[in-house]
C-alpha cells in the first residue's frame, strides 16, 4: 500500500499526461472558455485605452489552426512554415498553456500559480540578469517631486528557491513540443509578454533563439489579420530615422546622453541615403510631420513608461523647447494614422507600460493601434555599445529577412560578442512574424 501511494504521488507530481492521452474535446472546450475570457479582457483593455474595441468573435482551436494555415490572396502562405502559437491563459490562480500549429493543438500544460507568484518569478529573473542595474546607468532618472526611494535589495531566485520563470512558462511538456517550431507567436498577458523568451533554455545546450524567431501578438484576434508582406530593402526607401534628440531640460528628469544612438541613426541613414533627424533637429513637430507618410519608423532615443498612467506617462523623449512640445506620448501616437510596416523603438523600456490581463498598455501597442503591424521594442535599458552592435546587425538582416527572423539573427550575432543575456535579449517583436 505504501508503494502504491508513493507511485500515485509520483504520477501526480509529474504534471499532466501526454496530449495524446488527454480528452481532446475537453481541451477544445477549455480553450474556448479561456479564449472567451481573453475576449472579455481585450474589451476591457480597449476601454482603458479610450478606444472602441473591434468586433471579436469567440475563438476556437480550429480557428487558430486555420489562421496559421490560411493563404494570402496571391496564394502564398500567410504565416511562414513552422509557425506556432503559444497561448497563455491565467485566471483563478490557474495558468493554462496551449501550443497550436497548423495541424492543431500539439501540447498543453496547466499549473497552479497566483498572479503575485508569477510577478515575483518575473522580477527574480530581472534581478538575476541585473537589468535594473543597467537601467540605473543608462535610463532617464526621475528626480521630480515624490521621487521613488532606492529599490530594495532582494535575494536572487537561486538563493530563494523560487521556481525559475522559464520553468513556469516553458514546462517540459511544452518545451519538448517546441523543438519543431521555427516561428513562435506568443499571446499572453503583460507579465508574460514582458519576459525575454529568447533567452529561455530549449534543450541542455540551446536557447529558444537558436531555433526560432519569436513574436509577441496583441491578441488571438490579431492572428487572422492579413498583414502587409515585408518588402525587405524596399521598405527602407521611405524611412524616418531619429537619433539622440536634444531633450529639453526639466526639473523632473535627469537624462543621460546617448552618443551610441546618434551613431546608430547616422549609420542607418547613410546606408540607405536617408536624411536623419538628430539632436536639436529631432523635434516632436518634425517627427510627427514625417511619421504619417513613412513606411518605416526608426527611433534611437530615450523612452520611458509609467504603469500608473501608460498613455500620458509613456513617451518618447524628443527635442523641443518644453516637455509638452518635445515628449511624444503613447496617447498621442495611438490617435495617429500611420502607414508604416515596421516601427523600431531602439529606446529604453519601450516595451513596458501598464500590465493588463490582456497585455501591456504602452508605447508599442500605441503604434500598433495607429496602424503599424510590427514594432521592435525593448524590455529594459541596454548599454549603448551593445544596442549599437545589435541594431547594426538587425538593420542589415531586415533588408533580406522578415523582421522577426532579422531580429533573431541579430541576437545570435550579438550573443557571440556579448554573451550575457542582459545585453542582447532585451528586444522583442510585437505584432506578427510576417
Amino acid at each position: 500500500m505504501v508503494r502504491l501511494l508513493a507511485l500515485i504521488m509520483l504520477l501526480l507530481a509529474s504534471g499532466p499526461a501526454p496530449l495524446a492521452a488527454q480528452n481532446q474535446p475537453d481541451l477544445a472546450a477549455r480553450f474556448a472558455a479561456d479564449a472567451a475570457l481573453h475576449v472579455r479582457d481585450l474589451g476591457d483593455l480597449y476601454s482603458k485605452r479610450g478606444v472602441a474595441p473591434p468586433r471579436m468573435e469567440r475563438a476556437t482551436l480550429e480557428d487558430v489552426r486555420a489562421f496559421l494555415a490560411m493563404q494570402r490572396d496571391d496564394g502564398s502562405p500567410g504565416y511562414p512554415e513552422g509557425a506556432a502559437v503559444l497561448f497563455y491563459a491565467h485566471h483563478d490562480d490557474r495558468l493554462a498553456i496551449y501550443l497550436i500549429d497548423r495541424t492543431g493543438l500539439t501540447a498543453f500544460h496547466e499549473t497552479a500559480i497566483t498572479p503575485a507568484g508569477l510577478r515575483l518569478a518575473a522580477n527574480y529573473y530581472r534581478l538575476d540578469l541585473d537589468v535594473d542595474g543597467l537601467a540605473r546607468s543608462r535610463a532617464p532618472q526621475w528626480i521630480g517631486e515624490g521621487a521613488p526611494p532606492p529599490p530594495l535589495v532582494v535575494t536572487s531566485s537561486k538563493a530563494s528557491g523560487q521556481t525559475p520563470i522559464a520553468d513556469i512558462l516553458l514546462p517540459p511538456t511544452i518545451r519538448t513540443a517546441l523543438r519543431d517550431v521555427r516561428h513562435l507567436v506568443i499571446v499572453a498577458n503583460g507579465v508574460i509578454a514582458s519576459t525575454p523568451f529568447a533567452a529561455f533554455p530549449l534543450t541542455d545546450d540551446e536557447m529558444l533563439i537558436d531555433r526560432m524567431s519569436i513574436t509577441v501578438s496583441a491578441g488571438l484576434f490579431d492572428l487572422d489579420q492579413m498583414i502587409r508582406p515585408w518588402a525587405g530593402l524596399d521598405e527602407y526607401l521611405s524611412l524616418l530615422v531619429v537619433g539622440d534628440p536634444r531633450v529639453p531640460t526639466t526639473p523632473d528628469w535627469r537624462v543621460p546622453p546617448l552618443p551610441g544612438a546618434a551613431r546608430e541613426a547616422q549609420m542607418l541613414a547613410e546606408r540607405v541615403s536617408a536624411e536623419p533627424l538628430l539632436g536639436e533637429a529631432a523635434t516632436k513637430a518634425a517627427v510627427m510631420e514625417r511619421m504619417r507618410s513613412a513606411r518605416m519608423l526608426y527611433f534611437a532615443a530615450h523612452g520611458v513608461s509609467d504603469p500608473r498612467d501608460p498613455l500620458a506617462g509613456g513617451y518618447l523623449m524628443l527635442a523641443g523647447p518644453t516637455r509638452e512640445e518635445a515628449f511624444l506620448t503613447a496617447g498621442e501616437v495611438q490617435r495617429m494614422r500611420l502607414r508604416a510596416d515596421l516601427v523600431v523603438l531602439s529606446a529604453c523600456q519601450s516595451g513596458l507600460g501598464y500590465n493588463h490581463d490582456a497585455g501591456v498598455i504602452g508605447l508599442a501597442r500605441a503604434f500598433q493601434k495607429a496602424g503599424a503591424p510590427r514594432v521592435v521594442m525593448s524590455l529594459w535599458s541596454v548599454s549603448d555599445e551593445a544596442t549599437l552592435y545589435l541594431m547594426d546587425r538587425f538593420q542589415l538582416a531586415a533588408m533580406q529577412h522578415m523582421p522577426a527572423e532579422a531580429l533573431r539573427l541579430a541576437m545570435l550575432d550579438a550573443r557571440k560578442k556579448y554573451p550575457e543575456p542582459a545585453l542582447w535579449a532585451a528586444f522583442t517583436l510585437f505584432g506578427t512574424p510576417r
